[in-house]
């Protein structure tokens, strides 16, 4: 199975979800959030009160405009590199 990258929006917590799925499971998550970005992989599943997408990509109710480019996937998570060097 391909890679498939996800941008859904939780309106009833405000979050925007970025989240790569590879074969069925959440490999990366981007949290937006007013205040904070929150940044989580297999290496780093958990943050404060955040935990990496536990269910499969199946369990999503999505739609064609929730499906996003890899690319810009990339541009968000790649702006965790850019906070390290400031």
């Amino acid at each position: 199975m391909k890679d498939v990258y996800v941008k859904k929006y939780w309106e009833e917590e405000g979050i925007l979800f970025y989240i790569l799925f590879e074969n069925e499971g959440a490999a990366r998550q981007i949290e937006v959030k007013l205040e904070s970005r929150i940044f989580l992989d297999l290496d780093n599943p958990i943050q404060d009160d955040s935990m990496l997408y536990d269910q499969g990509l199946s369990d999503l109710e999505l739609t064609d405009n929730d499906i996003i480019s890899e690319d810009e996937f990339d541009q968000v998570w790649n702006e965790k590199k850019i906070k390290r060097l400031f």
